[in-house]
Formats: C-alpha cells, sequence, structure tokens
C-alpha cells in the first residue's frame, strides 16, 4: 500500500508542476466561462462636472470673493454682530428659510436640522461673524445655496 500511495502523490506532484498546453492558463482563477459583469459606463457626453471651462481655465475664487465683497459689504447690518454664536445663528435661521421656500418636501430642511448642532459648532470656531453676516444677507437674495455662499463669504471676510 505504501508504494500506490507513493505513486498517486507523486502524480498528483506532477500534474501540478506541469506546465498549462499553448494557450490555456492553468490558474485556478481563470476560466473559460464569461467575464464577470461590469460596471455599465455612464451615457456618452455626461460628466459628473460638466463645465466648459476646461480645466486649465477654473473660476478665480479668491477673485470672486474679492468681488462680492465689495458688492456686499454695504448691505451688512451696522453694527456687525461681534458675537459668533449670534452671527451664527442667524445664519442658520436665513438657511432655514431658504429651504423651507425652495423645497417644499423638507428634505434639504431635515439635512440641515441634522447635523445643525456640529454646524453650529463648526461655525463659531471658523466663520467670522462678517462671514455669517454676509451668508445671511446673501440667502434673502435668494440666488444661491449655503455652502456656495458660506464658502465665498469666508474668503470675503476671513476676519
Amino acid at each position: 500500500m505504501p508504494r500506490a500511495r507513493d505513486a498517486l502523490f507523486a502524480v498528483v506532484l506532477l500534474a501540478a508542476c506541469t506546465p498549462a498546453p499553448e494557450g490555456r492558463s492553468a490558474s485556478p482563477t481563470s476560466s473559460d466561462a464569461a467575464p464577470a459583469p461590469t460596471q455599465p459606463s455612464p451615457p456618452a457626453g455626461r460628466t459628473a462636472n460638466n463645465d466648459a471651462r476646461g480645466f486649465a481655465n477654473q473660476p478665480d475664487y479668491d477673485g470672486e470673493a474679492a468681488a462680492l465683497r465689495t458688492q456686499v459689504a454695504s448691505r451688512l447690518p451696522d453694527p456687525l454682530p461681534t458675537d459668533r454664536k449670534q452671527a451664527c445663528s442667524a445664519m442658520f435661521a436665513a438657511a432655514d428659510a431658504l429651504y423651507r421656500d425652495i423645497d417644499s418636501a423638507g428634505a434639504a430642511a431635515k439635512l440641515l436640522q441634522a447635523s445643525r448642532a456640529a454646524d453650529q459648532s463648526a461655525c463659531e470656531r471658523e466663520t467670522s461673524p462678517r462671514a455669517a453676516a454676509c451668508v445671511t444677507v446673501l440667502l434673502g437674495d435668494r440666488n444661491a445655496e449655503l455652502p456656495w455662499l458660506l464658502d465665498q463669504c469666508s474668503r470675503a471676510f476671513p476676519d
């Protein structure tokens, strides 16, 4: 019996070490079956960001913020709020009003409320009272949303 077992072991070892015939793979992971399905490509012409300006010609966000500063400075409240908590609360109240007006289903307002405590804390830590007042004023115009305005006003009034 030991001799038969040794012979069987030798055959198995020889089969495992023999190269595959030409055109066939010995890899256990490859098969003759069809390849696994892949995610379909998006339709031609659709991109996630179809900015026509192209990579080399992106907006000058700081320049736009400087222009915004001159446009909105005269519209800021006088006196400016000095308390960050109060300025941020007013900004979020204006955002709540905007999203109630433009989103009748209330999904945007719910998302904003879900992160309110963290947003308020971050605003008080990172946003100047003038930047928050800028956002509050511009949200009243109803022509831009909170994230864009917060970015631009923070660039315009970093102090």
